[in-house]
């Protein structure tokens, strides 16, 4: 248990914030920053430029946009970026090379560099912050620094919410009195180096399943054929109309009859099976690994990121149990997320869980082709047709029996399940790669961290 007194003067303003983790943690820091022996600067002292991001409309056309989840530890993805409007706003912060992209909302806490190759004009989303550092000061090291475990701890210590069920955010004025360990330059350029070669082998794996996938897609459009969506005038029986009507869902209902047709599409239900949520044999102070929206990383199909906690610590929502080889299908929002379980979650026999915006399937063979499959526009297009609520899109699970999903023969089924496999294992080495970047930078932390 952490004891520590606070005047009441130091709390400033009534009911400005009463956080007592705030207090003693800006407390140790400032006490850091203060020693005589130590090697800490803030982080305004090396800074040479701090930008927040801007809130803008969006636009088929204009600016690229890069938002939280296009930001992961020490890695930047730059492929599908939305776009939005300048016009709207003469103040928006414009992203250079080199830059140090910081989010400042959403555990986990984290950083990466804008790399040389990125497209100009770019900017950011309000929950981003733009870290423009002096010369002297290797921004790669910055990066890793902001995202390693011993400076997350420190950040959500610093950070608050302003109702239970808001992100976590950070302020500019904690952010700037941050204090940074400084390195020798030599120990600096290694970092880079190792940051780097991490980043060449996820382009690399990145490259790789994006040409599977596209061959995949390819070749169900091939067997497809054109199957376009009902436009805004369509003719519907009075004897289809059973339980539910709504425009979008007649839409569906009318596309699914035309793709029921093509020999390359089947139900759902003829290929998986959906995982009953169940957390029979799982007790409340059991640790699990917990599976949420965020750790999906949507352009691997994989999961990245997940941690462990207490089951009592989590969500009423996590209560979806996982194996390895099951595929997630995101049924509330958009639904554009789907991932593959490999088997790097199966850690220390700990038990998985999903949360409640997933639907976990259990398909009969070659999963991982199944996941590609699931991310076809087609099938999104379904779920869109499919879906219903006014607050929050949802899929019914009732509904999502009526699914058609693209499949293919059984040998091509497996070259591609192999492909992809092939494709996921060098995602796997590129992580590994930034692992070993992130510990070498929280070993140089630990030797002078002491709050």
């Amino acid at each position: 248990m952490r004891i520590g007194t606070v005047p009441r003067v130091g709390l400033g303003p009534r009911h400005l914030r009463l956080d007592p983790s705030f207090y003693l943690r800006r407390s140790g820091l400032r006490h850091l920053l203060e020693r005589d022996e130590t090697r800490h600067v803030s982080l305004s002292e090396i800074v040479a430029e701090l930008h927040d991001g801007a809130r803008l409309p969006a636009a088929k056309t204009g600016i690229p946009l890069v938002r939280l989840s296009n930001v992961r530890a020490c890695e930047l993805d730059l492929t599908g970026l939305r776009c939005v409007d300048p016009a709207a706003s003469k103040s928006w912060p414009e992203v250079r090379a080199g830059d140090v992209l910081f989010t400042r909302s959403a555990v986990p806490f984290r950083a990466a560099v804008v790399p040389g190759d990125a497209p100009v004009p770019l900017t950011v989303s309000a929950e981003i912050t733009v870290i423009r550092t002096h010369a002297a000061v290797v921004p790669e090291y910055l990066a890793a620094l902001l995202s390693t475990k011993a400076y997350s701890k420190i950040l959500q210590d610093l950070a608050y919410r302003r109702s239970p069920s808001a992100l976590r955010r950070l302020r500019l004025s904690d952010i700037r009195h941050l204090p940074v360990p400084l390195p020798g330059r030599g120990l600096q350029e290694e970092i880079r180096t190792t940051y780097h070669a991490a980043s060449r082998l996820t382009e690399d794996a990145r490259d790789e399943l994006g040409r599977v996938v596209s061959a995949a897609h390819s070749e169900i459009d091939a067997r497809l054929g054109q199957s376009e969506v009902p436009g805004q005038r369509f003719v519907v029986s009075r004897s289809d109309v059973e339980r539910r009507w709504d425009v979008g869902y007649m839409r569906g209902q009318v596309l699914r009859h035309a793709l029921a047709q093509k020999t390359s599409m089947a139900p759902l239900r003829s290929l998986a099976s959906p995982v009953p949520a169940s957390l029979r044999g799982i007790d409340e102070n059991d640790v699990v690994i917990a599976v949420q929206a965020n750790d999906i990383n949507e352009s691997t199909l994989l999961i990245e990121g997940a941690q462990s906690a207490r089951l009592i610590d989590l969500s009423s929502r996590m209560r979806q149990p996982l194996t390895v080889g099951d595929v997630l299908l995101c049924t509330t929002g958009q639904g554009e997320q789907v991932a593959y379980l490999d088997k790097s979650l199966d850690t220390e026999g700990r038990p998985l869980l999903g949360s409640a915006t997933f639907t976990a399937l259990r398909f009969n063979d070659t999963p991982r082709f199944h996941a590609v499959a699931l991310a076809h526009p087609v099938v999104r297009a379904q779920l869109r047709l499919l879906s219903s609520g006014t607050v929050q899109r949802f899929v019914n699970k009732r509904d999502l029996d009526e699914l058609l999903i693209p499949t293919l023969g059984m040998v091509w089924r497996e070259d591609f399940d192999t492909r992809i496999d092939r494709a996921m294992q060098r995602r796997r080495e590129a992580l590994g790669a930034r692992d070993h970047l992130l510990a070498a930078t929280e070993q140089f932390v630990q030797k002078g961290w002491r709050t």
